[in-house]
């Protein structure tokens, strides 16, 4: 499978993805992918929508792709910052015009409201008295001026905040595509036998207790024809001596299942508390659930053969 790095051209800042090469619109594209280096093609994203990217490099391995993105989302993310910073964190254009225009005026009343104030505490003393006031409200303008730059420390603060949380959207959404390709989960550890991560949580959701969650399982692991034409384990049933045996189940996916839900039950492995009675209560009871799962499993197989019969 061939993946390309892209760079979307209409988000601002740069943002960049990997995507599969099934991923082109354009079939003549997907046939010849490297003649798409350096051009812009259209990509089907997220939800079936389709968008311009611009095609940066083609490769096999997708980690590595991945690696260059974040790389490149990080320079661009920084660059901008930079930008912004030598510029003294000014915003072109009308609204940032009427910003200023506005932080201009009150500072402008502040001044005069402050002179005013003074002029009244003033009035009939000394000369001195009336400088040390005008240092004093030189000061509070000094203030108000380094008010002024903490705000636009603030806002850079808050800029490169933003362009980090849109590189990190891009990625989450990069991810969320991929999660079709890897949704399998293994059942229970080393067993091989894997299952659809939603089949295992719609199991969850639907069985109040462990032995019917066994059963769902068995609906999703085995087909009919299995489940009606094999015994749990391919033991003669006492209650049934003069019938014919049936062949055991499929022993991988029964174990498996079985060990998974006694690891949801807190069964898993032996026990290590250190405590002999502990220990013995433990064991007690996973024996004690390990047997209603396989009562309860031998209990279905012998419903679903009658409900064939």
């Amino acid at each position: 499978m061939k993946y390309l790095l892209v760079e979307w051209v209409k988000d601002i800042p740069k943002q960049y993805s990997v995507v599969s090469l099934d991923q082109l619109v354009d079939n003549s594209h997907r046939c010849q992918p490297e003649q798409t280096v350096g051009k812009i093609v259209q990509i089907v994203w997220t939800r079936g929508k389709i968008y311009p990217g611009l095609v940066l490099k083609i490769g096999d391995e997708e980690g590595n792709l991945s690696e260059e993105a974040d790389g490149l989302a990080e320079a661009a993310a920084k660059n901008l910052t930079n930008r912004k910073t030598a510029t003294g964190g000014k915003k072109k254009g009308k609204k940032r015009i009427n910003e200023e225009t506005a932080v201009k005026i009150d500072q402008v009343l502040a001044g005069i409201e402050e002179r005013e104030r003074i002029g009244n505490q003033i009035e009939g003393e000394p000369p001195m008295e009336i400088e040390e006031n005008e240092n004093t409200n030189g000061i509070v303008n000094e203030n108000a001026s380094t008010d002024n730059n903490l705000v636009d420390d603030y806002k850079e603060k808050y800029f490169a905040l933003k362009i980090k949380f849109k590189r990190l959207k891009v990625k989450y959404r990069d991810l969320k595509q991929r999660i079709p390709e890897t949704n399998e989960v293994e059942l229970y550890p080393e067993s091989g036998v894997t299952l659809a991560s939603s089949d295992l949580a719609s199991t969850k959701m639907a069985s109040p207790k462990p032995t019917i969650q066994a059963r769902n399982l068995f609906r999703r692991l085995f087909s009919a024809a299995e489940l009606s034409g094999h015994s749990l384990q391919g033991k003669k049933c006492n209650a049934n001596q003069d019938k014919a045996t049936l062949p055991a189940i499929d022993s991988v996916r029964r174990d498996a299942v079985i060990n998974f839900i006694l690891k949801e039950e807190g069964f898993d492995g032996p026990p290590a508390t250190g405590n002999l009675a502990a220990d013995k209560i433990f064991l007690k009871s996973k024996n004690t659930t390990r047997k209603e799962i396989v009562k309860s499993l031998s209990e279905f197989l012998r419903e679903e053969k009658a409900g064939k019969s």
